[in-house]
């Protein structure tokens, strides 16, 4: 979501209608900003007094969920290699007898 905005008070709570997960990356004007969870379990920002300003929200995730994905990644690669070692095995015992 992409949107601009103007704050007419400083330290102005501007409180976007996502719920709030830990992954979410807010941007004001290229440089990340630091987010919260608002008192009604929403994604929020605190902004200082800004004539002009073009916020920017994406969820990227989390570095654990990044994680996990690898690893999921790498047992299912291992899980196919198990599963044709065994294949391939099998036809040996087969081919012998």
């Amino acid at each position: 979501m992409t949107c601009q905005i103007t704050v007419l008070e400083n330290e102005t709570i501007f409180e976007f209608p996502y719920i709030y997960y830990p992954g979410y990356k807010v941007t004001m004007n290229g440089e990340e900003i630091q987010n919260f969870e608002s008192e009604n379990g929403f994604l929020a920002i605190s902004l200082p007094e800004i004539s002009n300003a073009q916020i920017c929200i994406e969820y990227v995730g989390t570095k654990a969920m990044f994680i996990a994905k690898i690893i999921s990644v790498i047992g299912v690669i291992f899980m196919i290699m198990y599963l044709l070692f065994t294949k391939e095995n099998d036809k040996m015992k087969i081919d012998k007898k």
